[in-house]
């Protein structure tokens, strides 16, 4: 029965991530991490993963302000891992500890800058 209810947690965490369109076309979605990508280039597979397990995911392509709306479950002190995959197939990790609640908002910046990668808070 656990197993059951761990699964249906991580599925119905899965379907709450989503990503969209910052400059125009798409309206926002509800979410307390959100991350968006500020580089012209293109970026898939974003992940979040808490101690290894893969909490939320996104492999829809986003550039140019762009942003992905995870929901996290309410938690003090998670320490979690977001991760994406370039153009050219490499991937890029950062870690975080954060409050998650259900009201605030946490936000992360991933950058493109003279050839290196940097995901950190968005400011």
């Amino acid at each position: 029965m656990r197993k059951f209810i761990l699964l249906s947690s991580l599925m119905l965490t899965l379907l709450l991530a989503g990503c969209g369109a910052g400059n125009g076309g798409v309206v926002h979605q509800d979410g307390n991490l959100i991350v968006t990508n500020y580089s012209d280039d293109e970026i898939t597979d974003i992940t979040v993963a808490h101690l290894g397990e893969t909490v939320a995911a996104s492999s829809e392509e986003i550039k140019d302000t762009q942003i992905c709306y995870f929901t996290i479950e309410p938690a003090e002190d998670y320490s979690y891992t977001v991760s994406f995959v370039d153009r050219s197939g490499e991937e890029h990790t950062a870690e975080f500890t954060d409050n998650f609640t259900e009201d605030a908002q946490i936000l992360i910046a991933i950058q493109y800058s003279d050839g290196i990668w940097t995901v950190d808070y968005d400011k």
